[in-house]
């Protein structure tokens, strides 16, 4: 459509910001990306010859990759046919975690060879071409993307029967209560385990559930905002109790037969970094990794974390040393993250620059940020900058942060729920400097090519990764699918019940323990 002049309209530049594991816009008023709207209108008030529109995209939560990326290609296909996007203009994909290999399966699903995915219908109105969506693809932006797995999916992926129960668990108490209570659903996780620590992400849980109280609300408007947070907290357990297959497409080793980009073989591997080569796609990574928590040998392979082990147990109950001012949600992600199959990936890219204060190093295979292994972030093309950060800090849950009160205060209106949550409480703290930094450059390398300067703080030396020690892995990267191992584990909510109890015990049993000097020093396996 032709400007008010007569003149063809500008060129625009779409900013996608796609969600990874368990993803969503917003639950409520619980959004995934936090903050990202805000310094996003400060930078494009301060340049608004960019032409930048921000884009959030709401995917399924725990789906498999391709069905995911299925559904960014619909969405951007539905926005091509609405001539939201234009064919000239440029599209910019932002993925966190699962989400940046929704990208690459999207982009992959799009090849040129693949007749199939040659046109894509929606909206009732007439096809939108691939050719068309990959002539708008310019640039990707990977932020903590496990491009060959990561350990902890294994680990969840093991056990099947503990998380069933747990999403079960978390369904009927929803569904059972027309108040949505948070202590119904923390009684069913735990009996009563969350009592054991702050954790912010039951504050997290606590702000969505309070939105989907309409019980006592004489607001029309209140009670329609509730209603929709309910219908969206409903149909979010239902896609987890449905479809969990997500899971199969983190692990490091692949268990299905349709294996995701985490999985690629070698050859295909070099295929699609040769399609991104033609498609002309620049990329920018971000790989993040977390103070450690437990420290162990170098150049190997940590033992896999075992949840029915009482010492397993004890280092993960205890914060002292570098993990003192850490929470348990964090020592228990970083530990079930640090053992597992992962080896050292062929091909990985080489680290350019740090953002922020400097990690420690060199930068061992178990090194992660609570969710994901640093190795398995760094993206063979583009630049790859390395920010200490857990893996919800990069998308601004990095520190509770109270949402403005409204300007009206009706009797019957909910507590203000926050803006962003600390939900992987981990150290050293992750600055708002560093946070407004990242994105700061992300909109530049998206919107403002020839404005982009990557910052570099901390030495200036490249980062070095621990050489493998004799005998470690080193992955290949090959389909290898296997079968569940659950031996020696206790499955369904006796497991979390066993589980609460001795955290507790653990809890009482702090003070002797560190009375005794067994807290003197880092914990090392």
């Amino acid at each position: 459509m032709p400007n008010r002049n007569g003149s063809a309209p500008c060129k625009r530049r779409h900013i996608v910001l796609i969600p990874g594991f368990g993803g969503f816009d917003a639950l409520g008023r619980v959004n995934y990306y936090a903050g990202i709207t805000e310094l996003f209108q400060r930078w494009s008030d301060a340049n608004p010859q960019a032409g930048a529109v921000l884009h959030y995209f709401d995917n399924l939560p725990t789906a498999a990759v391709v069905t995911r990326a299925q559904r960014l290609r619909n969405y951007l296909a539905k926005r091509m046919a609405r001539s939201e996007i234009r064919r000239d203009d440029d599209v910019i994909l932002i993925g966190h975690s699962t989400g940046g290999l929704d990208i690459r399966q999207l982009i992959w699903d799009l090849r040129p060879d693949d007749a199939k995915n040659a046109q894509i219908r929606v909206d009732g109105g007439r096809g939108i071409e691939a050719e068309d969506l990959r002539h708008c693809f310019k640039k990707v932006v990977f932020l903590s993307v496990p491009h060959w797995g990561t350990n902890i999916a294994e680990w969840v992926y093991r056990r099947a029967a503990l998380r069933k129960t747990v999403i079960a668990t978390l369904r009927a108490a929803f569904e059972g209560s027309e108040l949505y209570l948070l202590d119904r659903i923390e009684a069913g996780l735990a009996d009563g385990a969350a009592a054991l620590t702050d954790a912010e992400v039951f504050l997290a849980l606590r702000d969505a559930l309070t939105e989907a109280n309409y019980d006592c609300s004489r607001d029309p408007s209140r009670i329609a905002d509730a209603l929709e947070a309910a219908s969206e907290l409903g149909l979010y357990f239902r896609e987890m109790a449905s479809d969990f297959h997500v899971i199969h497409d983190l692990t490091p080793e692949s268990h299905s037969r349709e294996p995701s980009p985490a999985h690629f073989p070698c050859d295909q591997r070099e295929a699609e970094l040769e399609l991104w080569a033609d498609l002309e796609i620049d990329c920018l990574s971000y790989a993040t990794v977390g103070g450690r928590a437990f420290t162990f040998r170098s150049g190997c392979p940590a033992p896999m974390f075992n949840l029915t082990n009482p010492l397993d147990d004890l280092k993960v109950a205890q914060a002292y040393g570098q993990a003192a001012d850490t929470d348990i949600s964090y020592r228990l992600c970083y530990r079930a993250c640090t053992g597992g199959p992962l080896g050292y990936p062929k091909g990985v890219g080489k680290i350019a620059r740090v953002l922020g204060p400097r990690p420690p190093e060199p930068l061992e295979l178990w090194d992660n940020d609570g969710i994901v292994n640093t190795v398995s972030m760094l993206w063979p093309e583009g630049e790859i900058a390395l920010v200490q950060a857990d893996h919800m800090d990069i998308v601004g849950h990095f520190r509770l942060t109270p949402a403005e009160m409204e300007t009206h205060s009706a009797a019957d209106e909910p507590p203000p729920a926050s803006r962003s949550y600390d939900i992987l409480r981990s150290t050293p703290k992750f600055e708002r400097q560093t946070f407004e930094a990242v994105w700061g450059e992300i909109f530049r390398f998206a919107a403002m090519p020839d404005a982009y300067r990557p910052a570099a703080t901390g030495l200036h030396k490249p980062v070095t990764i621990a050489a493998a020690a004799s005998g470690t892995a080193v992955m290949n990267t090959q389909v290898n699918v296997g079968q569940v191992n659950t031996t020696g584990e206790t499955g369904g909510l006796e497991a979390i019940r066993q589980l609460a109890l001795a955290l507790a015990k653990l809890e009482r049993a702090k003070p002797l323990l560190e009375a005794s000097g067994a807290a003197d020093a880092q914990p090392r396996e």
